[in-house]
């Protein structure tokens, strides 16, 4: 299920716990993972970084996952990049968090480590 060329994913969360699982799981699986706290280093990262897929966490202090993918849609090297969040709200409360584009895949946590690799590698290999 690992990718051949080590893509190469960002992923945003401020739980530390949190990062080092979702590491530790595409590390496993074969990709190359770049791992910031929050949505402005994210931000700042992603446009020098240009990762294949971003994991991002929806409620971070500061800057949201939410506006942080806002932002990156203004830019023409990063608005492109695919982006799966990870959230634990509520579904209600997500939806005040981020304005969703149709595609936008959500992962809840508890994370389900099987609907994480699926996820991505969808995400990376859409066809």
């Amino acid at each position: 299920m690992a990718a051949d060329a080590k893509k190469k994913i960002l992923v945003a969360d401020d739980d530390p716990e949190v990062r080092s699982l979702v590491t530790d799981v595409l590390t496993e699986l074969g990709y190359e993972v770049v791992v910031v706290e929050d949505g402005a280093a994210l931000y700042r990262t992603a446009p020098a970084m240009k990762p294949d897929l971003i994991l991002s966490d929806l409620d971070m202090p500061g800057l949201s996952g939410g506006t942080a993918q806002a932002l990156l849609r203004t830019n023409p090297e990063t608005r492109g990049i695919p982006i799966i969040f990870m959230t634990g709200q509520t579904r209600d409360r997500q939806a005040h968090l981020v304005e969703f584009r149709p595609d936008t895949r959500i992962l809840y946590k508890p994370l389900n480590l099987k609907e994480l690799a699926i996820a991505v590698e969808e995400e990376l290999n859409p066809f």
